[in-house]
This record gives C-alpha cells, structure tokens and sequence, in this order.
C-alpha cells in the first residue's frame, strides 16, 4: 500500500476532452486550460479520451508537473484509442488491447483508424488495476439491434467485459467514456456480466452535453461516462463522488467555453487490501 497516501485513499477523474483530430474548436487552448485545472486539482488518477495527438498529448504532459507517470500505447501519430492515464501514483504494467473488428459488421472509417481499445495499468505495491477505454460513437446512443452501430458496440462491451473476467485476481477501477447509455439493455447486460459496481449509480445527471461546443457532431445528452469498480476483497468504499468542467473556463485567448461537450467525473475511494 506504500503507492496510495492520504489514508489509503485515491482520487479518479475520467474525461473526454473532445479531441477529435483537426476538428474540434479551440482544442489547444481547451486542452491547456483543462490540463492547468487537472495539475492544480485535488486528483491521483485521470483518464482521459480522445488525445489522438502526440502534440496534443505532450500539450498535456508539459503542464501536468504533478503527474510524473503517464501510460499509454504508442502509435504512429499518438496514443492508441485517443487513451492516456496520467497520475502521482506509480503506475506498473501497462498493457493495451484492441478491439476486433468483427467480419460482417458495419465499422466507421474512423473507427478504422483509432482502433478503440483497453488501456490498463497496475498500481505499484498493490493488486489495483486501473482501465481505461472508450468504445466506439453510435451518433445516437439509441442502442436496439436496428441500429447499425449495435453489433459493433455490443461485441466491444463483451470484449471489455471478457477484459474484467481474465483480470479477476485484480481489483479495477475502470474509469471510462462507454457511449452506451445508463439504463440501456447494454448497460444493464454489461453490470450483469461482470459483476462490477457503478460508483455513480445514484446520479442521474448526463454526462454528455451535445450543445456546449459548437461541433457537427451531435447525439442526445445522456449519462455515458463511467467510474465502474471491481473489488476481490469488497476493499473499496466510496467516500465522495461529483463532477468537474461543468461550468465554462476562460481560454488564453479571452474566449468563454465549455472545455468538453462531456463533463468530468470525479470520485475519492478509500482502499483497504
């Protein structure tokens, strides 16, 4: 337990930063306000989605001074999946999996080129595994089998579940964008098959907010950013949880934004192993 401090407690953020390559409006500037927010914020742990970029990622390395370790899986033009786990505590063991690309199944051309996956590390001194991930956009987060999207997205849920079960001797923390919205027959199939606790289940406030950056992509707001947990020994207990980038921030250029079309979530678990 030498890893955790503050009493054996840990705090998570999950967050999508909308970071759609070349696309999303005042990206640098988005992303060097949230990455400020995050050094001087009272968090361990932050998962973030949708840094494709290895300029947009060291934007967030150079100002993270708080967060000496960073996981990721390298590609040739940034982090796999868009997916990066910045924290203080050390982190051991990366590992990063790929979603298969079932035959016979409609896959986005975008799709293609992320190659969304499983990004996982392990917490030093600890049996604590934290995942990452962030599946595939259906564009309307109406997910029955009519959708075109459904069996690509229903098998990447399988695979992160099949993902959970192989790392069963570990406890996980498993902060996520899921795009699969709570209350869904995914949703609940998904809690089913693994076992695991949804630290927000009580709040019902969404999580994705199509009209708070002015984009072409647009989906009806739901709750479909997660913090789900794991535990071998019952060893985690819940000790606050609330949100964050909820409010608009001043960029370096003046302009008033929202950081993210998705808000933050943020909890603070009390570990016990």
């Amino acid at each position: 337990m030498e890893a955790l401090h503050k009493h054996n407690r840990i705090s998570i953020l999950t967050f999508n930063t909308l970071g759609t390559p070349f696309f999303a409006p005042d990206i640098s500037k988005r992303f060097r306000r949230t990455a400020h927010l995050i050094n001087i914020g009272d968090y361990d742990i932050v998962s973030l989605q949708e840094l494709f970029t290895y300029y947009h990622f060291y934007t967030f390395k150079s100002i993270l001074k708080n967060f000496p370790y960073a996981v990721y899986q390298k590609t040739s033009f940034g982090p796999r999946g868009g997916l990066a786990i910045f924290s203080k505590v050390p982190l051991v063991n990366p590992q990063y999996f790929s979603y298969t690309n079932p035959k016979n199944v409609f896959i986005p051309i975008y799709d293609k080129v992320v190659r969304h996956g499983i990004l996982s590390a392990q917490l030093e001194n600890t049996n604590i595994k934290i995942v990452t991930t962030h599946l595939s956009s259906d564009t309307t987060h109406v997910l029955t089998p009519e959708n075109k999207l459904y069996p690509l997205i229903s098998v990447q849920a399988k695979e992160l579940a099949d993902f959970i079960h192989k790392n069963k001797s570990f406890s996980s923390i498993i902060a996520l964008d899921f795009n699969i919205a709570k209350h869904s027959v995914l949703y609940e199939k998904f809690l089913k098959e693994t076992s695991v606790s949804d630290v927000f289940d009580k709040d019902e406030v969404p999580t994705y907010y199509p009209d708070r950056v002015s984009y072409f992509y647009q989906s009806p707001q739901s709750r479909i950013d997660f913090i789900f947990v794991k535990s071998v020994h019952k060893n985690f207990k819940i000790i606050k949880t609330d949100t964050a980038f909820v409010e608009k921030e001043t960029l370096a250029n003046g302009k008033k934004s929202f950081l993210s079309d998705h808000i933050g979530l943020h909890c603070i678990l009390e570990v016990n192993e």
